[in-house]
C-alpha cells in the first residue's frame, strides 16, 4: 500500500493492516448494512516543499443501499504535492466499500480521476465522527493506495477486512464528519 506522499512509500502498511485484521477478526465478518452512511468535508494543514503551510481539503459521501452495494465519492486536494500537470495534487475516488464500526467509517474505492498517473490503484481511508462541532474534534486518515505496482490492482472490498484504527487518524481543523451507523 502506498500512503499518499511523494517519497518514503509505505508499500506494506495496508497489506500488514489487512493481515492483522484478518487474524483479529477471523471468527467474524463485517457487513455493509443497508442504511449506513457517512459524509463530510474539511481541511488539515500541510507543509509544501518550500515549508509553507497549505490546506489539504477533502470531501466525501457514501451510502449502503438496500441490496448491500455501496456508492459514493471522495475528493482530495493537497497543495503540499504537485500532480504531473504542476497543479496541486487532486484525487477523485469512486467509493464502493464502506465499513461502519461505531463512530468510525473505513472506505475503499477506485481512482476515478487524478493528476498523478502513478497513484491510480485501489484507495483506502478512514474517518471518525466525534460529535459536534466537527472542527478540532472529528478525524480523518491520509489516503492509502493498495501498492506501488502499477501492474496490479487492489480490491476496494478489502475495506471490510480493515480494522477501524488500522490507519493513523488526524484531527481536522475545519469542517464536519458525520457517520450514521443505521442511516439515521
Amino acid at each position: 500500500m502506498h500512503k499518499f506522499a511523494k517519497g518514503g512509500a509505505l508499500a506494506l502498511v495496508l497489506l500488514a493492516a489487512l493481515a492483522a485484521a484478518m487474524l483479529a477478526f477471523a471468527s467474524g465478518s463485517y457487513a455493509q448494512i443497508p442504511g449506513e452512511s457517512a459524509s463530510g468535508h474539511g481541511t488539515l494543514t500541510r507543509f509544501n516543499e518550500d515549508g509553507d503551510a497549505v490546506k489539504r481539503q477533502f470531501s466525501f459521501a457514501a451510502r449502503v443501499h438496500a441490496d448491500g452495494t455501496v456508492t459514493g465519492h471522495a475528493v482530495l486536494i493537497n497543495p503540499a504535492f504537485e500532480g504531473e500537470n504542476g497543479n496541486a495534487y487532486q484525487l477523485h475516488v469512486d467509493i464502493s466499500c464502506m465499513q461502519v464500526v461505531g463512530n468510525i467509517a473505513i472506505f475503499g474505492g477506485t481512482t476515478k480521476r487524478t493528476n498523478d498517473p502513478n497513484l491510480v490503484d485501489a484507495v483506502f481511508f478512514t474517518v471518525q465522527d466525534n460529535g459536534e462541532p466537527g472542527k478540532n474534534s472529528d478525524k480523518i486518515s491520509s489516503v492509502f493506495f493498495w501498492d506501488d505496482d502499477p501492474t496490479t490492482t487492489g480490491d476496494p472490498q478489502a475495506c471490510l477486512l480493515t480494522a477501524p484504527l488500522a490507519f493513523p487518524l488526524e484531527t481536522i481543523e475545519a469542517g464536519n464528519i458525520q457517520v450514521q451507523p443505521t442511516g439515521l
